[in-house]
Order: C-alpha cells, then sequence, then structure tokens
C-alpha cells in the first residue's frame, strides 16, 4: 500500500500529526533519527501549555499573547491557538497524558517528582502512536531533501539505518523538525537539534521568516560536565543569584523575586546576566535551601544533577531555547509548496518577537493535529511507495579527493562559538558581519571534507544545516535596525513601531550559499 503521510519528527507536533492523520485514515510514515519522543526537546519540557480555559478567555489569551509578541505575530494562528486549545488538551487527556488545569496554564505533572514532565508526556502519546496500526515508525533515518514534482512535493529522500539513498513517495509531507537551539556553544536543546528542517524548507524553495528572533532562557546549567538543563521556576525563596564577586544580582538590578524576574523580564534578565557572565561565572546558590523543599517540583529535578549544592554554588549562565522564526504556513498548515505541510517550532507566525511561555507546546498540540488532518485530506498523482540506491553516499567520493583541513567536530564547535559571539544575546552590526564572514568560511571548510561512513554523512548535513541556519539568523538580524521583544541591538536598542513593526523573509541562493532579506510591513 502506498504511503499517504510523510512525517519528518517525532517529538510532540509529528507525533500529534501522525495520530490526527491516522483517525483520517491515512497511512502514515513517521521517521525521525532518533527514538519517538525521547530524542527531542519535548521531553525535556517542563510541560506547561498556554490556552484558553475556564478561567482564562480567548479575547485575553489573544491580547496577552499578541503583546509578548510585540504585535509581529500572525494574528489568525493566535486566534486558532485560542479557540482550539481546549480541544487540544482534551485530545491530550484522551490519550492519557497525565494534564491539568492550573490557574492560567494547563500542566501534565509526572508522579514522580524526580521525572521530567516532558518525559512522562511523550512517552504516554507515543505508546498510544504506536499502538495504531496505520502508523508505521521509521527510526535511524536521516532526511536529506524533499522530493518536488510538478510545483508541489511528493516525498523525502535521506539515508536509513544501513547507509542507503532510500527515497519515500508519499501524498503529503509534514515538517515536524523542530528549530536550532544546538547550534548555540550555550543552549538547552537537545544537541542534535541545528536546524534541520529550516534547511530543508529553503532548499525547497521556501521563504524563511523572522529568524533573527531567538529566546534566551536566562537561567541554564553552565558547570563543566554538566548537563545543560533549565533551571525551572518557581524558584525558592532562600535560592540566591550571585556573580563571581559574591554580589547579590537581585538586588543588584532591582529584579525583585527571582521567579518573577524569570518568568515575567527573561529578556532583560538575559542581557543582563550574559554581561555579568563576560566578567566571570554566575552561580545560584542553594546553600541555604532546607532538606525538605528538595523533595518538591520542580527542585526535585535538580537532584538528577551531578553537584553537591550544599557545598558550592551551581554555575548557570543565559542559553539558547527557542526559534520564533521558520516556515510560512497557512491555517490548514500548507506551507508554500504544495503537498508540504508544516508544524510546531519549524513554522512562523504563532509568536511574533518573543514566545509565550507554554505556547510552544500548545502550538504542537494544536498545529500538530491540523497539520495531520489537513495532510491526510490531499492526494497527489505523484509515485508512492518506497525506492533505494543499496549504496551508500560516501562510495561516491572521488579517488583521491582531498579532505578539509579541520575535523568535523572542529567545524560544530567553529559555528557553535560564532553563533554565540556574533548572534548571541547582545548583538551589533560588526559583531553580525563579523560572524557573517565566519560563516561562509566555515561552509567553505566544510564543504571540503569527504565523509568515509553513514556517521560522518549525518553529521555534515547537520553542519550544513547549522550553517545555512546561522546566515539565516544573522542576515535578518543585520537588517533589522530596532530592539524588540527577544532581539536585542546595542547599536538599536529602542523598538521602532514607526520604521520596524515588520516581518523579515529570507530566500536563499544556493549557487551563492546566501540569503536575500526583505521586510514586509505586518497586515
Amino acid at each position: 500500500m502506498g504511503h499517504g503521510v510523510i512525517i519528518v519528527g517525532a517529538g510532540l507536533a509529528g507525533m500529534m500529526a501522525a495520530i490526527a492523520a491516522s483517525d483520517e485514515g491515512g497511512e502514515v510514515v513517521l521517521i525521525d533519527r532518533g527514538s519517538v519522543g525521547l530524542g527531542t526537546n519535548t521531553a525535556m519540557s517542563n510541560a506547561v501549555f498556554t490556552g484558553v480555559s475556564a478561567s482564562y478567555g480567548a479575547e485575553e489569551y489573544i491580547r496577552e499573547t499578541m503583546e509578548i509578541g510585540r504585535f509581529l505575530n500572525r494574528r489568525f494562528k493566535v486566534e486558532i491557538v485560542a479557540e482550539k486549545s481546549p480541544e487540544a488538551v482534551a485530545r491530550l487527556k484522551a490519550l492519557g497524558v497525565p494534564i491539568n488545569p492550573a490557574g492560567n496554564l494547563y500542566q501534565v505533572k509526572s508522579p514522580n517528582p524526580r521525572v521530567v514532565s516532558g518525559v512522562t508526556m511523550v512517552k504516554q502519546v507515543a505508546a498510544a502512536l504506536q499502538s495504531r496500526p496505520n502508523i508505521h515508525v521509521v527510526r535511524d533515518f536521516y532526511v536529506t531533501g524533499i522530493m518536488k514534482e510538478d510545483g508541489g512535493a511528493t516525498g523525502i529522500e535521506g539515508i536509513d539505518e544501513a547507509g542507503r539513498r532510500v527515497i519515500y513517495g508519499a501524498d503529503a509531507v509534514v515538517l515536524a523538525t523542530g528549530g536550532a537551539g544546538a547550534i548555540y556553544l550555550r543552549n538547552d536543546n537537545q544537541k542534535g537539534i541545528m536546524g534541520q528542517g529550516y534547511c530543508l524548507a529553503a532548499m525547497a524553495g521556501l521563504s524563511l521568516l523572522d529568524m533573527e528572533f531567538v529566546q534566551f532562557f536566562p537561567l541554564v546549567v553552565a558547570g563543566e560536565g554538566l548537563a545543560a538543563s533549565i533551571v525551572y521556576p518557581p524558584m525558592h525563596e532562600a535560592i540566591c543569584l550571585v556573580n563571581s564577586a559574591g554580589e547579590d544580582l537581585a538586588a543588584k538590578y532591582s529584579m525583585g523575586s527571582l521567579s518573577d524576574a524569570v518568568m515575567r523580564k527573561r529578556d532583560e534578565l538575559s542581557i543582563d546576566l550574559y554581561g555579568e557572565t563576560e566578567k566571570g561565572t554566575v552561580f545560584l546558590d542553594y546553600r541555604k535551601v532546607p532538606d525538605e523543599a528538595w523533595e518538591v517540583h520542580p527542585l526535585s529535578l535538580l537532584r538528577l544533577i551531578k553537584h553537591d549544592f550544599k557545598a558550592k554554588p551551581l554555575p548557570v549562565s543565559p542559553a539558547v531555547h527557542f526559534m520564533m522564526g521558520g516556515v510560512r504556513t497557512d491555517e490548514a498548515c500548507r506551507t508554500d509548496l504544495p503537498g508540504l505541510f508544516a508544524c510546531g517550532e519549524v513554522t512562523w507566525g504563532l509568536h511574533g518577537a518573543n514566545r509565550r511561555g507554554g505556547n510552544a507546546l500548545m502550538e504542537c498540540a494544536v498545529f500538530g493535529t491540523l497539520a495531520g488532518r489537513n495532510a491526510a485530506q490531499f492526494k497527489s498523482s505523484g509515485p508512492k511507495g518506497i525506492t533505494s540506491d543499496f549504496k551508500g553516499p560516501w562510495e561516491d567520493r572521488t579517488p583521491g579527493a582531498k579532505t578539509g583541513h579541520k575535523t568535523l567536530g572542529q567545524i560544530k564547535d567553529e559555528i557553535r562559538r560564532t553563533a554565540w559571539i556574533h548572534a548571541g544575546v547582545i548583538r551589533s552590526a560588526d559583531g553580525l558581519k563579523e560572524g557573517l564572514d565566519a560563516s561562509f568560511l566555515i561552509g567553505r571548510e566544510l564543504e571540503g571534507i569527504v565523509p568515509e561512513n553513514r556517521r560522518e554523512v549525518c553529521v555534515k548535513a547537520d553542519l550544513a544545516a547549522a550553517v545555512l541556519t546561522l546566515k539565516a539568523v544573522i542576515t535578518a538580524s543585520l537588517g533589522r535596525q530596532e530592539s524588540r521583544g527577544s532581539f536585542y541591538r546595542d547599536d538599536f536598542p529602542r523598538e521602532d513601531d514607526v520604521n520596524w513593526r515588520k516581518n523579515s523573509s529570507l530566500t536563499y541562493d544556493s549557487a551563492t550559499g546566501s540569503f536575500a532579506a526583505d521586510y514586509i510591513p505586518v497586515n
């Protein structure tokens, strides 16, 4: 039987798309390079959803989401979430996810306070997905391109676990690949999240919008050898934030409550803490936290970190958390390429210049369901099924081909440092120009490396996606001469509604490896 829908990515958005397409009677192939759910950013989340509830109305949700996005949001997307968020929560509950109202939010709570709520959620959704006979899960598959014919998407190509070139034909394709946080030196994403979806879309001829808007979380574990985990609020009142000189930073910057600063002033806090980290290490001091508090969420999660909290403070730093920009989709999650749908962090429109807390997962639940449902109803005349080359792409090497002077690992380090230094928390024209020049040099060095095996082919493709994404972030940042939401330029530190209430739109030229930028007034 032919494949009706191929879904690329198995986080919450991809899993919800697969279930929705299955409910519509579609034959679904869900593809991921790792394990379903657990290898994604969803599993690392605190599993908080923002949406309309009995105590929180649609008008208030729309107003606050637009305000936080500094009015660059695509309003119809905000309205769709306002309308469909209760349905999305009910759908999750029906799948067995322990999600319940918590004030103006919905919260998934793990039965075990030491288990991350995101893990509990993805395990439950994955179990529901894998019980459906018309969903075929393909693991250890690396997608390298979107197949096109007669102006539409007809499937995907990639490399299977044996290293063979494989093409999957389908009626429709859904991109649910996530963002690109791992291109930065400091981030809290899974290490393989490097902009693969943005690269697939740009190489297929699609525009990328608002790629300059990158969200930083102010408090992420930064100690050597420690996992880069978010320090989730609420913060116990006995926790103190200090710099390398021992100064209380909450007092120094008039933050008030540390919990309030983390939840309501994340951008300002990230800027302040970035400045402090340039001078020395910043710490969270837990030494006065009482023993009984460590058994309560979210402090209980930190006990998974191998650090002696009673003896020494914990090093922290701002880190990249989320990408607000991405691929344009309409109300049915269709991209500008017929037959290609998209959902989740890879898309643009809901968040504007800044993501509201809890909206990332609600976006996955709402638009994942819409993307799967509508993709299952899309029919094309292209070829279906699987074709394979039975030969690894590294076997096409020219005998004696020269490799680059650097290793893939060294190039990865260069990309991450370039992104952090030149396109990080604080940006400027000079720094961005240096970063763009560096990204072209890194790209040329990467092209010179000839992979020796399947693993190297996939790593090189990851790094190519990272370079492309970095160019997109920098190019869009150079053009925007203001500061807005999560985006801060110290040479243009003010928001400018008169000239810059605009969305950036980038078009990729594969011949030059560069992006052309346009800025479109918000309608």
